[in-house]
């Protein structure tokens, strides 16, 4: 793998080098239900900025995806059974009880069609992102990035809805706060 890419996720995802697998990652926030383990950490402004304008994105035209609520998640199943999850269906939720929902990778790509913003760095960018709906087998993970639609002041929790044979589920992390980083001021 290039090192320089490497060294770009190492960086938003907040792991030391070398990274041999998922396992190796230093989550800053971890929570199970069942056998389903949901991390994530918060991704800054300067990390994401510099991730997609190497990907061929103008810094004008990643800025508010780079500006917005944005974390690094994983999510595995660890169990035997199919569970499925949709992002649609994930909301933070703030200390004063206020609901803000994800904004999908489609709609992002919706932005990024009017501003033009080249094919290639879109895909880079659709293949970056956690996606809108996941199916997991037995031993399956995913990792990517995912924004809030809005932002929420404070600390917050995230609520993780997806399902199984057995019915719905959720998984919940607390005290998640958005990422901060020197650029953003």
């Amino acid at each position: 793998m290039n090192i320089r890419l490497l060294a770009v996720f190492a960086l938003l995802t907040g792991i030391s080098l070398p990274v041999r697998a998922e396992g190796d990652i230093e989550w800053r926030h971890r929570a199970t239900q069942g056998a389903v383990t949901l991390s994530a950490n918060p991704l800054g402004l300067a990390s994401r900025t510099a991730f997609y304008s190497a990907r061929g994105f103008a810094a004008e035209a990643i800025r508010p995806y780079a500006q917005a609520c944005g974390f690094s998640f994983g999510m595995q199943n660890g169990g035997t059974a199919t569970l499925s999850t949709r992002l649609a269906d994930w909301r933070a939720v703030g200390t004063d009880g206020r609901a803000v929902r994800l904004r999908l990778p489609a709609e992002w790509d919706l932005q990024w069609a009017k501003a033009h913003v080249p094919e290639a760095a879109r895909i880079a960018f659709r293949w970056a992102q956690f996606q809108a709906e996941n199916v997991f087998e037995a031993g399956d993970w995913i990792m990517g990035m995912a924004t809030l639609e809005a932002p929420l002041s404070g600390s917050f929790r995230l609520v993780a809805r997806y399902h199984d044979e057995k019915g719905n589920h959720e998984i919940v992390l607390d005290k998640l706060a958005c990422g901060h980083d020197s650029s953003a001021n």
